[in-house]
């Protein structure tokens, strides 16, 4: 069970390790190929714009397990009070949520949009285009449980707690079973 939970918890890091590893290996075969042997494979592009935007989606993700995501923090830096910056920073998080929910959402109408269609790319024929907007659904799905998880649940620990409450880092660190 904890190795499972382990996986989990760093899933978008192995997708990340695995895609940026097989996206270099194929850009360098297209390369020989191209230069060497004199081949051109015009879905190779295809496939390494879509790996990218996969690796992108990922990094999403991942970065608001350590809340490492842009955000506005100004104000909550120079907040007075115990549990004040908390509540300004849950607040923010907050409002990320439910952005992601809603891209989230938007995303997956499209991608259903593309299934009904059966589109596919013109430059490889055999990868329906759905494929790449279920980077988008993971992604942003993936950035509304991670902010909920490392970013809203600590907060309220540490405010129904009365305590200073942790780094999101560092809960993420604990989270994440390194």
């Amino acid at each position: 069970m904890a190795a499972v939970k382990k996986f989990l918890n760093n899933i978008e890091k192995y997708i990340i390790y695995v895609v940026l590893t097989a996206l270099v290996a194929l850009m360098f075969l297209q390369v020989v190929a191209r230069y060497v042997f004199g081949l051109a494979w015009g879905w190779m592009e295809q496939v390494t714009r879509l790996m990218f935007v996969y690796v992108t989606f990922a990094g999403m993700s991942y970065a608001c397990k350590g809340s490492e995501h842009l955000r506005v923090s100004f104000a909550a830096e120079f907040a007075p009070g115990k549990h004040t910056k908390t509540i300004l920073l849950m607040i923010g998080d907050a409002m990320l949520v439910a952005v992601s929910a809603y891209l989230c959402y938007l995303i997956f109408l499209m991608m259903l949009q593309c299934i009904e269609q059966k589109q596919v790319f013109s430059g490889a024929k055999f990868i329906p285009v759905w494929v790449m907007y279920l980077a988008g659904v993971l992604g942003m799905g993936g950035m509304a449980i991670r902010t909920i998880q490392y970013g809203i649940i600590p907060a309220i620990k540490s405010i129904k707690n009365g305590t200073e409450g942790k780094s999101e880092l560092q809960a993420a660190k604990e989270g994440s079973g390194e």
